[in-house]
């Protein structure tokens, strides 16, 4: 495949014309281009830059971007299932109504994306920042978030049953009817998670969660596991108990 290098690409006209040749970039600048409705077999971006670019419509079964900024690119509606996202800087942009299915973002900065109504099943998100990214109404069934930042994040009403869930950062995520029964948590922070009594944790392993300050105790723990460190947090939270050593 042809490989393009240190070129700036303005519009889809002028990457149509260069993808007859191959549709391998390297460090070439898209930022801020037309690229809307286009159309592709295969493309391949490495060390580029999209900011702002305008990719919305795109199909392309054969994406894969690469140590890139993306921030702010557009993918609103576009369909990209099987894409490979990995250590791009893809800050504030918008997928909203993306086809994401059996996706890889791995180790990519997603915080603040729109990601409503995309298409996450079975996509990997694994290493990923989700900080303040709104996921209530995005497809999120057999994803994998394995040590994934979803820090201030809402997850409402999303299951996890029985899934063993590794190093995630749930910190200040709205977690209002999620359903972890039966789930492990392993290296999990809640701290200050937003629970209600809609949240399930029904036969959950929080022996290696971190979960001080997080108010647990409003959402169903049935049969939950935990040391006796953790339950005395949850005891002295739920009333107010001060600690003076």
């Amino acid at each position: 495949m042809t490989k393009h290098a240190g070129l700036t690409v303005a519009n889809a006209d002028q990457l149509s014309a260069l993808l007859l040749t191959g549709g391998a970039f390297r460090r070439c600048s898209f930022d801020e281009a037309d690229l809307a409705d286009l159309n592709v077999d295969e493309m391949e971006l490495e060390d580029c830059t999209l900011r702002k670019a305008d990719l919305s419509n795109l199909i392309c079964p054969n994406l894969r971007i690469a140590d890139s900024q993306v921030q702010g690119a557009c993918f609103a509606g576009a369909e990209l299932p099987e894409s490979q996202f990995v250590n791009s800087e893809c800050a504030s942009a918008n997928f909203k109504g993306a086809q994401l299915n059996l996706s890889q973002m791995v180790d990519c900065d997603l915080s603040l994306c729109d990601f409503g109504q995309a298409n996450f099943f079975s996509a990997d998100l694994s290493g990923s920042r989700l900080r303040a990214v709104d996921l209530a109404q995005t497809n999120m069934d057999a994803a994998k978030i394995d040590r994934a930042d979803l820090s201030l994040a809402s997850l409402r009403f999303k299951k996890f049953r029985g899934l063993e869930l590794v190093g995630i950062d749930f910190t200040e995520a709205d977690l209002t009817g999620c359903d972890f029964t039966g789930s492990v948590f392993d290296d999990c922070y809640f701290k200050d998670a937003i629970v209600t009594n809609e949240t399930l944790f029904d036969g959950a392993d929080f022996r290696k969660a971190f979960i001080s300050s997080s108010l647990l105790v409003k959402a169903s723990l049935k049969r939950a596991v935990m040391t006796a460190k953790q339950a005395h947090y949850l005891l002295f939270e739920r009333h107010g108990i001060i600690i003076v050593d």
